[in-house]
């Protein structure tokens, strides 16, 4: 009996691959903007305010500081004068035995309360004067500088190749083993 044994390789195709290149270098733009603010100066002079009371503290009865010490000492005279004069009629009285006044009545008349008389008057207004004074101000405009060096881009290219080459040449083998013969016969 005859084998036929058959040995078959097959090409191979190798590629050879060289990718493309780019190189791409950029150099951002470089800007500088500087700025410089106004500068406002502004001054408020304070207002003049003058309040002259006087007339109204006059018409209340308050007046400067030798009058009023004047009318204090007029009023302290009067009250002791006042004083003295209710004692005088207290102890007058109490010393009339004849007219039996009781002790008790004296003294609840001279603790009795005594009505006082109000007034309402029109009392002379408050002057007040107010002078303004002017704003003051000035200002001094500000300003921007701006600095630029312009970016730059550099590209450099390579085109990229594929090469094809033989790697296995493709073969067959055929071979026979055994014999076309029987020897056993």
């Amino acid at each position: 009996m005859v084998d036929l044994q058959i040995r078959q390789l097959f090409g191979k195709i190798g590629l050879q691959i060289t990718p493309f290149q780019y190189d791409l270098n950029i150099q951002p733009p470089n800007l500088e903007v500087k700025q410089k603010s106004a500068q406002i100066t502004m001054e408020q002079p304070a207002a003049t305010l003058e309040i002259d009371y006087t007339p109204a503290r006059e018409s209340l009865g308050y007046n400067g500081i030798a009058t009023q010490l004047r009318v204090f000492n007029q009023e302290a005279m009067a009250t002791w004068d006042a004083g003295i004069e209710r004692r005088v009629r207290e102890g007058e009285e109490l010393g009339s035995i004849e007219k039996k006044i009781p002790i008790a009545q004296v003294i609840k008349e001279a603790t009795a309360f005594k009505d006082k008389e109000l007034e309402l008057v029109n009392i002379a207004p408050i002057e007040v004067h107010i002078e303004q004074s002017p704003l003051r101000w000035q200002a001094v405009p500000g300003n921007v500088q701006v600095f630029l060096v312009p970016g730059t881009v550099h590209g450099e290219f390579q085109y990229g190749q594929v090469r094809s080459y033989l790697e296995q040449t493709p073969s067959i083998s055929l071979k026979a083993m055994g014999t076309i013969f029987d020897e056993k016969s």
